[in-house]
């Protein structure tokens, strides 16, 4: 039986390894990729996500003492994303974790099956005296993987291949859609965005129904390297970019994926404690200009007149408009949109840097209404701005 794997190499693919395990890198045209997310849809195979499960009464108690967010607010068909901590309160993966009656499943980029089952299994004998009803820690890697749809009309293919239910679907919420196929809404850049978490042997047809199915949207196929440049658009946990230089959330600004209010965690008092004392340095989205601002690169020092302020974290060119944009690690008192202009030493001479809020980059995906337009019925406009130029064209005509 051809495998995914089989199919990608077949067809041109670039592979890597991310996660350990081998992938689609590119189709061969990163930046129709990246366009595609933006305007149409992009289907990637992110099989390398490690998938892990933990089922019984006292799960989400156990799920509870090892992640940021509060599990115990999540119910049936429901998901959230959070992220894993050390005890020193670093970030050690982000993770989605979906409720399943019984069961939780957790599916994150960073960490195999084998890695999440052993930290869930770990919780599970720590918590033994207190939490004793769970059934099973269980590995699936090997079993299960996922295909990412990405991008304005990834909700109309997705209706499309399995009903109209799917149109109201909301953010972090999944639907089954065959036996044992979970589609759940969820990414990290912006736009529309689905995963189908599935038993592997019916991963090679449903990436073949989706291209057949995805022809008349104009969607292209490609593979992880789309990432780096959608994610200096809208940032995100991304160790590969910002291990380097913090895994702190309260440096990153990524409080938002915890729950002080809930009972202990791992990581809890270490975070604590770092807010009582107070943050020296925090994440800020910026913007550059100047005639060396495409020379910024990752690790450029970041001057306040002659003093040392900061660093640049990831910088790159924002393919709508060309701006060139960028995350850096400032200095508390200086860590606020707005603040500038700065000065950042290149290679190539200075540039200069005024900090901003992020995402960089209004999605596309705001200008469509999944109950007013569509990519593929002439009847209606495919977006916002269609949508008022019809209308004023029909005023001119009716005057």
């Amino acid at each position: 039986m051809t495998s995914l794997k089989d199919l990608h190499i077949s067809h041109g693919a670039k592979m890597g390894v991310r996660n350990g395990v081998e992938i689609p890198l590119s189709y061969g045209d990163t930046a129709r990729e990246i366009a595609a997310a933006r305007k149409h849809i992009l289907l990637t195979d992110y099989s390398h996500m490690g998938i892990a499960e933990i089922a019984g009464e006292d799960a989400y108690e156990v799920l509870n003492t090892i992640v940021g967010g509060d599990v115990s607010a999540l119910r049936d068909e429901q998901g959230m994303y959070t992220v894993m901590l050390d005890e020193d309160g670093k970030i050690v993966t982000d993770v989605y974790i979906l409720c399943d009656e019984e069961r939780f499943i957790v599916v994150t980029e960073w960490l195999t099956g084998n890695q999440l089952r052993d930290l869930m299994q770990a919780a599970v004998d720590r918590c033994k005296d207190e939490f004793s009803e769970i059934d099973g820690v269980k590995s699936l890697d090997g079993e299960r993987g996922v295909l990412h749809f990405e991008g304005p009309y990834a909700w109309e293919l997705m209706a499309g291949m399995f009903g109209m239910d799917v149109i109201g679907l909301p953010f972090h919420e999944y639907m089954y859609v065959g036996d044992d196929e979970i589609l759940f809404r969820a990414g990290k850049h912006g736009e529309f965005s689905y995963k189908i978490i599935m038993p592997t042997d019916r991963l090679v047809d449903v990436w073949k129904q989706a291209v057949e199915a995805g022809k008349k949207f104009d969607m292209v196929v490609g593979g992880l390297d789309y990432q780096r440049q959608v994610r200096i658009e809208n940032p995100c946990w991304d160790p590969a970019v910002l291990a380097e230089f913090s895994r702190c959330p309260i440096e990153l600004q990524m409080q938002w994926a915890l729950r002080y209010t809930k009972d202990d965690f791992v990581g809890k008092a270490a975070l604590e404690q770092r807010l009582a004392q107070g943050a020296t340095r925090r994440a800020v989205g910026f913007e550059l200009q100047g005639e060396h601002a495409a020379a910024a690169v990752q690790g450029d020092a970041i001057y306040c007149g002659d003093q040392r302020i900061g660093e640049v974290m990831v910088c790159g060119t924002v393919t709508e408009d060309g701006r060139h944009v960028g995350r850096a690690m400032l200095n508390q008192a200086l860590a606020y949109a707005d603040i500038g202009p700065l000065r950042v030493v290149t290679a190539k001479g200075d540039a200069q840097l005024r900090t901003t809020a992020i995402p960089f980059l209004r999605n596309f995906s705001f200008m469509v209404n999944p109950s007013e337009h569509s990519y593929v019925d002439p009847a209606k406009p495919k977006h916002l701005l269609e949508q008022v130029e019809r209308k004023k064209q029909a005023m001119a005509a009716a005057s």
